[in-house]
Order: structure tokens, then C-alpha cells, then sequence
């Protein structure tokens, strides 16, 4: 019998709880339950059937810039940005993506961390999309960029081809999944392996998982 999940909640580290559940608040969400420990604390956003787990700790683990936190699907994502701009957030609007006809936006939360906002389906009332001159953001592309800001890599893409022909452009992206296994792949393949694997996500650069949590005596 294969398990079947029942819920999930998403875990975001944070640094000042105040801050961050006000940065919630404008994204739609509202305090669940809270509690506090010693030096740690945590709120349990909720918004709708979505919830998300601010946790602070009494020192702050040591996250690397990721290309993105979350993604937020919204009905009116006019609504959204113009709260979060009139609070002073800056938004960058993204486009009007396949996966998000209704427009994307992204912002940064308060610890720095990239969250996109988007709505899947145009509205009536909305005017015909223009995204001329708009930037167009790449979760690969970022991903990308940190990995050449250290350094880059010395491999060429891991895909071989029918023809058992290796693909002999550089590669550019970490993707790894659920099942442990990863590997280094060109922006091209990397994004059709993000299109066709389910449990495939971008890999940090940095080998820093569980093994090296534990091996630091935590």
C-alpha cells in the first residue's frame, strides 16, 4: 500500500518574529497558534487550506541564498502587490508565464529569501498581457548565477542522448530528488527535468545536507 500524505505544512526560518509575521499578514495570511521556548519561538500562519511555520531559533542556522522559498498562487494577484507596495515591499513583476497567465510577481521576505507570487488563469477585468520590457525571472538562471559566483564547474551536462552521445554543453545546474540521487545538467535539460520529474527540485551548489548538520556536533 503506498502512503498517502494527508497535509503539509512548509517550515521558514526566521530571524525577527514580528517582522516576519507582519510580512506574512500582507501576504493573506493570518496567525494560527504561536508559542515560545526559552529562546526559540513559532507561528503557524494560515490562509485558507495554506499554512506556513515561522520557526526562530536562538541562533539562526546558516541558510545559503536559495533562487526560491516559496511560490504563492493567488485568485487576484493585484491585490497581493498592491498591499505588499503599499507597505512599502518592493515587487518585481515577472511576466505572464505559461503556469501563471495571470501575471507573476516576485518580492523578497524579510530574511532575504526569494518568494514568487502568481496567478494562474486571466481575469475578465484584467487588461491583454504586455511584457515587453518586463524582466523575465529564471529560478534556473539564478540558480545558475550562484553557482558561477563561486566558481562554476568543470563538467559538461549529464544527459546522453538515444545516440549514447553525451550533451557537450557546460553545465550550469545542480537538480537532485526526492530519492537521493543528483546530478549537473545545461539550462536546457535542467528545465525539462523540472517539467517531467515530479520529485526533481534544484540542488544548493553547496554540499551542505543532513551528514554535515550532524558532523557539526548539533
Amino acid at each position: 500500500m503506498v502512503a498517502q500524505v494527508q497535509s503539509m505544512i512548509a517550515v521558514t526560518y526566521v530571524r525577527d518574529m514580528a517582522t516576519s509575521r507582519a510580512f506574512y499578514e500582507l501576504l493573506g495570511f493570518s496567525e494560527y497558534s504561536s508559542g515560545k521556548a526559552g529562546t526559540s519561538a513559532w507561528s503557524t500562519m494560515r490562509s485558507g487550506e495554506v499554512s506556513v511555520l515561522l520557526a526562530m531559533t536562538g541562533q539562526a542556522p546558516v541558510i545559503p541564498p536559495l533562487p526560491m522559498l516559496s511560490y504563492f498562487f493567488y485568485e487576484d494577484i493585484g491585490a497581493v502587490t498592491g498591499a505588499l507596495e503599499r507597505a512599502g515591499v518592493p515587487v518585481t513583476r515577472t511576466g505572464h508565464p505559461a503556469h501563471a497567465l495571470g501575471g507573476e510577481a516576485r518580492v523578497l521576505d524579510p530574511d532575504g529569501n526569494t518568494l514568487l507570487l502568481g496567478q494562474r488563469e486571466r481575469s475578465a477585468a484584467q487588461a491583454p498581457a504586455d511584457d515587453e520590457g518586463e524582466l523575465r525571472f529564471s529560478l534556473l538562471q539564478e540558480a545558475a548565477a550562484l553557482v558561477a559566483a563561486r566558481g562554476g564547474v568543470r563538467t559538461v551536462c549529464a544527459v546522453t542522448g538515444p545516440d549514447g552521445r553525451q550533451c557537450p554543453d557546460q553545465a550550469e545546474v545542480k537538480l537532485a530528488d526526492s530519492l537521493g540521487d543528483k546530478a549537473w545538467f545545461c539550462l536546457v535539460h535542467a528545465e525539462h527535468v523540472l517539467m517531467t520529474v515530479p520529485t526533481a527540485f534544484i540542488a544548493s551548489h553547496e554540499d551542505r545536507g543532513i551528514a554535515a548538520f550532524l558532523a557539526g556536533g548539533h
